[in-house]
């Protein structure tokens, strides 16, 4: 059964490897979220898919218990989402400062391309934070172990965040990645659609983030760079 395991997490690993591949070693400009969004998309599908496949012995009880309820809520918040990206886009004063500072963060600029790109990297992670949390619970391992392997890795996983997202997205992007440590795992394990879940808050976080940093931008530049930014970074 342990050499059942090295194989399992081998091959998760390889997976990871493969996937965040294209996010950090494929040069930027064919692996642009927004103007190759497509490619982008494609890209993590086919990957989730194999990992899906791969695993089909964990995932399978899964996937054919998900009934009509789940997806509508998924579906519900995908609208709320394309409509607040539109209400800002169309009603919030354009952040051009902030955007032109910030150029490498992709969702500050909440463009609807981004939405589809990032749906599907987004995809990719949630199958294989759910590949591994019921690998390891399905070895034996309970939530208090699970969780604090999780808060390890999303730790050191996500210290690239402060080299890509500058100054504050970085630091904003790291917290989120430790808090989600603890909320995943949870929620997949006790909640019969907590897979579903995880996905709609992960990608509530990505999607939503750029709104709330507009809407900041609407009050006062000055005042939330005093408030918000300037403390965080001393």
């Amino acid at each position: 059964m342990m050499e059942t395991l090295y194989q399992y997490l081998l091959v998760w690993i390889l997976f990871w490897l493969v996937g965040w591949s294209g996010a950090y070693l494929i040069p930027r400009k064919r692996f642009d979220y927004i103007k190759n969004y497509l490619t982008v998309s494609v890209y993590f599908f086919i990957i989730s898919a194999g990992i899906l496949y791969s695993y089909k012995d964990i995932t399978y009880p899964m996937l054919t218990s998900i009934t009509i309820f789940p997806f509508a809520i998924l579906v519900l918040f995908f609208l709320i989402n394309f409509l607040s990206y539109y209400f800002s886009n169309n009603f919030l004063k354009r952040p051009v400062e902030l955007l032109g500072k910030y150029s490498g963060v992709d969702f500050l600029k909440l463009d609807y391309r981004y939405l589809m790109s990032k749906s599907f990297e987004i995809l990719y992670q949630q199958v294989l934070i759910i590949v591994l949390v019921l690998m390891l619970h399905s070895f034996g391992l309970n939530l208090f172990y699970i969780t604090i392997i999780f808060a390890i890795m999303f730790g050191f996983g996500h210290l690239p965040a402060f080299k890509f997202h500058k100054d504050i997205f970085g630091l904003i992007i790291f917290i989120a990645a430790l808090s989600s440590s603890f909320l995943f795992p949870y929620l997949i394990l006790n909640f019969k659609y907590g897979f579903i879940y995880t996905y709609i808050a992960h990608w509530l976080f990505y999607s939503n983030t750029g709104i709330l940093f507009w809407l900041l931008n609407q009050k006062s530049a000055d005042k939330i760079k005093e408030i918000v930014i300037k403390p965080l970074m001393k």
